[in-house]
């Protein structure tokens, strides 16, 4: 990954942190800087159920403008585990093209 790439890669994180779980969340308990990059986000971890993972994924859609549904559901999960997973498939969608 490029110097670029990382510089890109934390300005998500930062988006997925504060925008996307916090906000959308609206999580009152946690603060974007408690969230580390992999800290695992549903179950264990962070405690997020499957409604927040929908709604995770809309966010992805809305902030990013990343579709999801045609990954398939074992890799969309690995996909969603964690900040930095989250950032890297929206960095790679970016990369690749929208979608």
């Amino acid at each position: 990954m490029s110097i670029s790439e990382v510089s890109v890669v934390d300005r998500i994180k930062g988006i997925v942190k504060q925008s996307l779980l916090i906000d959308r969340l609206e999580l009152e308990d946690i603060t974007a800087e408690e969230i580390t990059d992999d800290m695992i986000l549903f179950g264990e971890g962070l405690g997020l159920d499957s409604v927040e993972a929908f709604e995770v994924m809309v966010g992805m859609e809305e902030l990013f403008g990343v579709m999801v549904e045609d990954i398939p559901a074992e890799e969309l999960k690995r996909h969603l585990t964690n900040v930095q997973s989250i950032s890297e498939l929206i960095l790679l969608k970016h990369t690749k093209g929208i979608g």
